[in-house]
This record gives structure tokens, C-alpha cells and sequence, in this order.
């Protein structure tokens, strides 16, 4: 007996150097053991060796059913990889206050409103400096898009980068509204190097968990769709 705990002792101080929990081929050697060193003269009996048979065979079904939902998820995880991929080209919105100026045009950006507001969206450098401020009037309640044309309050043009904002609500009686920001814009590029993939709106990454709402893009019909409605309190 004073053999069987030296052998399982030694192969659990040996297990516990590499990994702090023993898998079932430790379970095996040990339950072998044990059955190698049973005292003769008090023989292990039926009922407990089918209980400890029964234990394995339970550990051994645990196992498989880990490793089966480790494969599904990895498997499930590759496909969300290559899913992604078919976002390239497409009109995304996600949450977040950022807006990505390209080198010429315009940049846009959205947010919503639950109840009908003046909005005023300030444009902010990435040290939180606003260099323009968009008055975009009385607004309705809803999802609403504003563009940015790039110049300052001076007229100057705006170095190509990603610029956050800000927007002011306010009601009749001058209260402030709550607005949920929104990044929009078109994928031009996806990165697969993280665990999930990162969409890239120009120079704004947007994770999958961020996205809102994915639609084809919206063909330019020469008008201003982000305002509903403009006047004054």
C-alpha cells in the first residue's frame, strides 16, 4: 500500500509541475495504481470498482464534450474571420463619435435623438480641441447624419485623420437632450490579426460588437438627408 501512495504521489508532483489540473490519463494511472497495489487480503470490492469505472467513464464523456465545444468554437470564431470580409464595401453604422477625413471631401457622421431638439455638433482635433462647429437646427426625433466639409471656423482645410465630435441637444426650455452617437462610413478595410475581427471605416476601426445596422451604399442624390427638419424654438 505504502507503494501505491509513493506512485500516485509521485505522478501527481510530477503532473503539477506542468498544469494545475489532471486530465484523464492521470485519472487512468492513478485508478491503475491503485488496483496494482490493492492489499490482497481486502481486495478492492465489485461495487466500489464499478463506481470508480463509472467516475472515469463520466470524466472521459466531460472531455469530449469540452474538446467538441473548443472545435465549435474555434470553428465558429474562423468563420465570424472570413464573415467579416464580406463587410468590405458596405455602409456600416456602429457605435461611437468619430468621423474619418480623407485627404479630399467630406467626412460624416450620426446620432439619434429620442425627442425633438436643436442639435449643435462640434468637430474636435485629437487632443479634444474643436477646430468647426455645425449648427444644424431643430431636428425631429430619430437617427439623424451630418457631413463635416473638412475647414475649420477660419475656412482652412483639416489634415486627413480621424477627428471625434460632440453634439448639443437642447429642448424648448433649454434642457439638455440625450444623444447616442454613431459612427457611419464605408469599409475599406478588415483586419483578422485580433480575436475578432476590426472593421476599418478610413482611419476609424470598428469592432463587430460596435456595428448597428449594415445596408449597401446610398447613391448620391444631391440632397441632405441627415436633416428632417430645421427651424427655430
Amino acid at each position: 500500500m505504502l507503494g501505491a501512495i509513493n506512485e500516485i504521489n509521485n505522478m501527481t508532483s510530477t503532473q503539477n509541475t506542468t498544469r494545475e489540473t489532471l486530465g484523464r490519463d492521470d485519472f487512468l494511472k492513478i485508478f491503475l495504481a491503485q488496483l496494482k497495489y490493492q492489499d490482497p487480503l481486502n481486495p478492492m470490492e465489485g461495487t466500489e470498482f464499478t463506481a470508480q469505472l463509472a467516475q472515469f467513464s463520466s470524466l472521459e464523456q466531460l472531455f469530449n464534450v469540452n474538446e467538441h465545444l473548443e472545435a465549435m468554437s474555434l470553428a465558429e470564431a474562423e468563420a465570424k474571420k472570413f464573415q467579416a470580409l464580406s463587410l468590405i464595401g458596405k455602409e456600416v453604422l456602429a457605435s461611437g463619435a468619430s468621423v474619418s477625413l480623407g485627404r479630399a471631401g467630406e467626412a460624416s457622421g450620426g446620432f439619434s435623438i429620442g425627442e425633438e431638439a436643436r442639435c449643435v455638433v462640434q468637430i474636435l482635433n485629437p487632443d479634444g480641441i474643436e477646430v468647426r462647429r455645425l449648427d444644424l437646427g431643430v431636428l425631429e426625433p430619430g437617427e439623424h447624419q451630418f457631413d463635416w466639409d473638412g475647414m475649420d471656423e477660419n475656412g482652412n482645410r483639416m489634415p486627413a485623420g480621424a477627428y471625434n465630435f460632440r453634439v448639443l441637444a437642447t429642448d424648448a426650455n433649454g434642457g439638455v437632450v440625450n444623444v447616442d452617437t454613431m459612427i457611419t462610413g464605408l469599409v475599406d478595410k478588415v483586419s483578422l490579426q485580433a480575436e475578432t475581427p476590426v472593421l476599418y471605416l478610413g482611419e476609424m476601426a470598428v469592432g463587430l460588437n460596435q456595428v448597428l445596422d449594415i445596408r449597401m451604399p446610398s447613391l448620391d442624390t444631391g440632397q441632405d438627408e441627415g436633416i428632417t427638419h430645421e427651424g427655430e424654438f
